[in-house]
């Protein structure tokens, strides 16, 4: 019916919308990961990003494509979108603006169809009717991982693992697919943002923080585990690893003595 609509996962109860201003069906929408924004991609070939509480266009319709939009996702700090469409093509918008930022990226020969952030925003999967799967870098376009092969009609979905290791993918083939992009030699051995590794640290892709000896220590809920590190690493520091001294540290009276010298 052309809107977008907001509802309380519990009840069902429409809490916000619907959501007027596009003249084509509605195929995907996402929510920034602050949760207060909504971006849509239509039919009719545009993005729109929408207040999420009271349905006000706060930014867009963003044009470009030039066929419907069959998929949408913001980035991970929530500043760029990106889209897929039916022209075959990804694009990258910047988020509050409208501007393309990146693309659009050519390669695949058929309509894209699902598109999705890796967990440190650096780069955008793409799954499409033409049976592949592509990972882009998300600033330059070019392709850093496949085309991946294997399933036999459309790619209807794909997204990422947490740890942006391993990317999974829907088909109208009626499979699942999970491809390793460090196994396929995507990635080297390092954490997928390239960041060196650490002395006394633990994986936390699954929620887990262990001690010095593997044993488990506590368990991190999901929604919560966004505010404990930053998107781009995959690894907690030990308290060994880094020391932060404060002793020379300017604050209080001390800042303002700094930022504002009496005169002489």
């Amino acid at each position: 019916d052309r809107t977008v609509r907001v509802w309380d996962a519990e009840t069902g109860e429409v809490v916000a919308g619907p959501f007027h201003g596009h003249t084509g069906c509605v195929n995907s929408v996402a929510f920034s990961p602050d949760g207060r924004r909504i971006v849509s991609g239509s039919f009719d070939r545009t993005v729109r990003v929408w207040d999420a509480e009271t349905g006000e266009v706060v930014a867009g319709p963003f044009h470009g494509h030039i066929n419907c939009i069959n998929s949408v996702a913001f980035s991970p700090d929530g500043r760029r979108i990106a889209s897929g469409s039916l022209d075959g093509t990804v694009r990258v918008w910047d988020a509050e603006t409208g501007e393309v930022v990146a693309g659009p990226f050519d390669g695949h020969t058929d309509c894209v169809n699902s598109v999705a952030f890796s967990p440190d925003g650096r780069r955008i999967v793409s799954g499409s009717d033409d049976r592949t799967v592509r990972v882009w870098d998300a600033e330059t376009g070019a392709v850093v991982a496949g085309p991946f092969d294997g399933h036999t009609d459309w790619v209807k979905s794909v997204a990422f693992s947490p740890d942006g290791r391993r990317i999974i993918s829907g088909s109208d083939d009626m499979t699942i697919r999970v491809s390793n992009l460090k196994a396929s030699g995507f990635l080297n051995d390092d954490a997928a943002s390239g960041l060196p590794l650490f002395n006394n640290t633990s994986s936390i892709a699954d929620g887990w923080i262990l001690g010095p000896n593997s044993e488990l220590l506590f368990w991190i809920p999901p929604t919560l585990r966004t505010g404990l590190w930053r998107p781009a690493n995959t690894l907690v520091i030990g308290q060994q690893a880094t020391k932060l001294g404060f002793e020379h540290f300017a604050h209080g009276e001390s800042w303002i003595h700094c930022k504002d010298p009496l005169p002489i």
